[in-house]
């Protein structure tokens, strides 16, 4: 799977990732600025490219699937990146999830399937 998202002109976007979804061996393409560039994790890379309209980075959004949601929700929490609306809980549709924002605004909801 590769997912792509926007990336404004703001620095520390591959950094966040890698601090706390735990994302690993990252490319970029470009100098001043990066126009592209990507992360990978257990099968998953996410790609980023370079979105010079802040609007549209900001509406932007994704989900993404994770082994240990409770874990990852601490570290998001203590780190206070956890979208005040988007505290972790139960669904209905069978998964336990949160949604955190990226230094750029994007949101991530952040989800586990419930098994059982």
């Amino acid at each position: 799977m590769y997912p792509s998202r926007t990336q404004p002109r703001r620095a520390g976007v591959a950094r966040f990732y890698q601090a706390y979804p735990g994302f690993q061996n990252p490319f970029t393409w470009g100098e001043n600025p990066i126009e592209y560039g990507g992360l990978s994790r257990d099968g998953l890379r996410l790609h980023f490219y370079l979105e010079p309209n802040a609007e549209i980075a900001r509406n932007y959004a994704f989900r993404l699937e994770v082994d240990e949601v409770d874990l990852l929700y601490v570290a998001c929490e203590a780190a206070g990146i956890v979208h005040p609306n988007g505290k972790l809980e139960n669904k209905p549709w069978n998964t336990r999830e949160f949604t955190l924002l990226d230094p750029s605004g994007v949101a991530i909801r952040v989800y586990q399937e419930l098994t059982g």
